[in-house]
C-alpha cells in the first residue's frame, strides 16, 4: 500500500487523475489467520494441542483486528478507490498501470495473478507495467513462459530487480529497463506527513516480514549492546500468547514510516524497511537469512548495490559485535546515484504516459 500511495503521488504531480479499481482483494488479509490443532493419537497430547491452539488463536484476534483496522483507514484516507467491473475499465480509464511490489510473484498475488498479467483486461485501454517484481526466487520455466506471454499485452514493461530482467530477457529476447520502486521516487520530505512521536526515547526499531528467530534474537542482542529501547514491528502477526517481548502491533504504512523517522537505529527484514532507512539516512542494517548472489542480487541487494551500502547487509554468520560495528559506522549513502536513477525512472513513466 505504501508503494501504491507513492506511485499515486508521483502520477498526480505529473497532472494525472489516479484511482484504484477494486476488482479483487489483494492486500487484504483473512479475518484471522488461525493456527490449527496438531493431530495426535495420544489423547493427552491432543488435549494439550487443543487448549494451546484455542488460547493462541484467541490471543491473536486483537492484533489481527487492529492491523486490519489501520490498513482500512490508510486505504480510505490515501488511496482513491472505485468499485467496478473488469469490462468497465476501458470506459473509465485511459491507462492501467500494473506495479510494483511483487505483483508477478504467484505466491503473493495468488488468485488475482491473472489480473496483474493483464489477462482478460479490455483491449481498448493502454496497459503499462511499472517496476514489476517477482520476488527473489528464480522462476520456473512454466512461469517464465506465462510472464513472457504477458509482457506482450503491455505497451511497455519495466522491472525492479536484475533477477527478473535477466530471466525474462532470455525468453522475450528483449532488454527490459530497470527502474526504481515507487517509494524511491519521492524525497524524505514527502514522508514527513506521517512523522509523529510514537516513541519517547532513543530506540532501535526493527521491521520484519519473518518470524525467524534470527531476526528477533539479533534485534534483542544489538539493543542490549547499544543500551537503547527495542521496538519490533512484525508484518505477520504473532499471537500475544507467548509472543516475543518488545513487539508493537498493527504496523500500518504510516506508522512504519513514523517509527523509522524517529528511531535512532533501524534493523530491516524487508525491502521497504530498507528503502525507508535509506531515505531517512538512518544507521541501519538489512538482515537476510542467505548471502547475496552477486551476479544476480536480490531485491534488497539491488538497492544496496545502487546506494553503495552493501556492507550494511548481514546474515546469521556475521558476529553480533561486527553487526554493531557496521550499524554504528557513519552513514554513507550514494544519494547522487539514487537521484540519477530516480530521474531515469520518472522519464520512463513520463514517456509512456505522454
Amino acid at each position: 500500500m505504501l508503494q501504491a500511495w507513492a506511485l499515486k503521488t508521483v502520477l498526480e504531480r505529473m497532472g494525472h487523475k489516479v484511482e484504484f479499481p477494486v476488482l479483487n482483494h489483494v492486500g487484504e488479509t483473512k479475518r484471522w489467520k488461525l493456527s490449527w490443532i496438531k493431530w495426535s493419537w495420544n489423547p493427552v497430547k491432543l488435549l494439550r494441542s487443543v487448549v494451546y491452539r484455542v488460547v493462541y488463536n484467541i490471543a491473536s484476534i486483537p492484533g489481527e483486528d487492529l492491523l486490519r483496522h489501520r490498513f482500512k483507514l490508510f486505504r480510505q484516507k490515501y488511496l482513491v478507490e472505485r468499485v467496478c467491473r473488469i469490462d468497465e475499465l476501458d470506459k473509465l480509464y485511459d491507462v492501467i498501470i500494473v506495479g510494483s511490489d511483487q505483483v508477478w510473484n504467484e505466491d503473493c498475488s495468488k488468485g488475482e495473478a491473472p489480473l496483474f498479467l493483464a489477462e482478460g483486461l479490455p483491449s481498448g485501454v493502454k496497459k503499462i507495467a511499472y517496476a514489476v517484481s517477482c520476488g527473489d526466487k528464480a522462476l520456473s520455466d512454466e512461469r517464465l513462459i506465462t510472464i513472457g506471454n504477458a509482457v506482450r499485452r503491455f505497451v511497455d514493461v519495466s522491472v525492479r530487480e536484475n533477477i527478473i530482467g535477466e530471466q525474462l530477457r532470455r525468453i522475450i529476447n528483449k532488454e527490459l529497463p530497470m527502474v526504481l520502486d515507487p517509494t524511491l521516487l519521492l524525497d524524505v520530505s514527502d514522508y514527513n506527513i506521517w512523522d509523529r512521536q510514537l516513541v519517547s526515547e532513543p530506540c532501535l526499531f526493527m521491521y520484519t516480514l519473518s518470524t525467524n528467530d534470527f531476526f528477533i534474537n539479533t534485534a534483542r542482542l544489538i539493543a542490549k549492546k547499544l543500551a537503547v529501547k527495542l521496538v519490533i514491528a512484525p508484518m505477520y502477526q504473532f499471537s500475544r500468547y507467548k509472543a516475543p517481548r518488545n513487539l508493537t502491533y498493527g504496523i500500518s504504512p504510516d506508522r512504519l514510516v513514523s517509527y523509522v523517522a524517529r528511531a535512532k537505529y533501524v534493523l530491516s527484514g524487508s525491502f521497504h524497511g530498507t528503502v525507508l532507512s535509506i531515505l531517512f539516512n538512518k544507521p541501519f542494517l538489512s538482515l537476510r537469512l542467505n548471502a547475496e548472489n552477486q551476479s544476480c542480487p536480490s531485491r534488497v541487494g539491488t538497492l544496496l548495490a545502487l546506494t553503495k551500502t552493501m556492507q550494511r547487509l548481514v546474515t546469521p554468520d556475521v558476529a553480533i559485535d561486527e553487526m554493531v560495528t557496521r550499524l554504528t559506522a557513519p552513514v554513507e549513502i550514494d544519494f547522487a546515484a539514487l537521484k540519477k536513477e530516480r530521474e531515469i525512472s520518472l522519464k520512463w513513466l513520463e514517456d509512456n504516459l505522454s
